[in-house]
């Protein structure tokens, strides 16, 4: 099993609609994820994404982007609780490392997991793009402003699951001899094997044209109601998460003392982007097909 988030063609709204469109859906949460530092907020946009995975069919992808941002985002906690010692309520008191005194405080351990919230959900947004967003789409989408560019964007990202499989493969080869091989020949050997790749996939560009493509002639994919209705929630959450941040909803200010705002302006939007997870795969169903640009 791949421990990498994987695009797979599934009859779901997600699926089904254009490439600028699901970008500009998973965008939307990634907007709220840099935007706000608010727990409610980022814990709500958090939720939405969970929900907009289960509803796309990418839960299994967004399980496996946790198992890489979930340690990274619990190392923040801890090198925040014991790197900061502002705040005023402490909540453990420890001894003297290297002259250096260390005490944890509330305020930083919030901090910290705000951080850590924050990580989750770029993560999130990122593995559920992989998992929903065809790159094939995107490369033609891209295209239109720099061909060499998106082909390369393109072909990297879908390299990296196989140079994955690759690996995974030569490690059960080396399981099978009586003396397996460090980790660091495995490494070597899946680089080795990376560059043999790359070289195939070069040559084969060369011997199709790709040097002298240019756009193929016909007009757009008219507008799906899947594109209709994910561009709107897409739309909406970013306009509520900028007009929030202009008025100044989801305070959250962790030092001396911890502030963290909780009104109903926060909870509206975290129950927004929650909602705006949800709602595009209510009742819809999609059939499979190629999604456009």
């Amino acid at each position: 099993m791949s421990l990498i988030p994987v695009y797979r063609r599934r009859a779901t709204p997600l699926h089904a609609a254009r490439a600028g469109v699901g970008i500009a859906f998973c965008a939307s949460f990634l907007a709220v994820g840099v935007l706000y530092s608010n727990p409610l907020v980022l814990a709500g946009a958090l939720a939405g994404l969970v929900a907009a995975g289960a509803g796309a069919g990418a839960s299994a992808d967004l399980r496996r982007a946790a198992r890489f941002a979930v340690p990274l985002a619990v190392l923040l906690v801890v090198v925040n609780s014991l790197v900061y010692r502002e705040g005023d309520t402490v909540i453990f008191r420890g001894g003297d490392v290297l002259g250096r005194r260390i005490d944890v405080t509330l305020e930083a351990v919030a901090a910290g997991g705000v951080a850590a919230l924050r990580v989750l959900v770029v993560a999130a947004s990122f593995a559920l793009y992989t998992a929903a967003v065809d790159p094939d789409a995107v490369l033609r989408l891209l295209r239109r402003v720099s061909y060499r560019s998106a082909l390369t964007g393109s072909l990297a990202t879908r390299l990296i699951p196989v140079l994955q499989r690759d690996a995974e493969r030569m490690v059960e080869a080396a399981r099978c001899r009586p003396a397996p091989p460090a980790r660091g020949r495995v490494l070597l050997a899946t680089l080795a094997r990376s560059l043999d790749r790359a070289t195939d996939v070069a040559a084969a560009l060369e011997v199709r044209g790709y040097a002298r493509a240019r756009p193929a002639p016909g007009g757009r994919r008219p507008w799906s109601r899947h594109d209709a209705r994910l561009a709107a929630v897409a739309a909406l959450v970013v306009a509520a998460a900028v007009a929030g941040k202009a008025i100044g909803v989801g305070g959250f200010d962790p030092y001396p003392s911890l502030a963290v705002a909780h009104g109903p302006a926060e909870l509206g939007l975290a129950a927004l982007t929650v909602a705006a997870g949800a709602l595009p795969f209510a009742g819809a169903r999609a059939r499979l097909g190629v999604a456009g640009a």
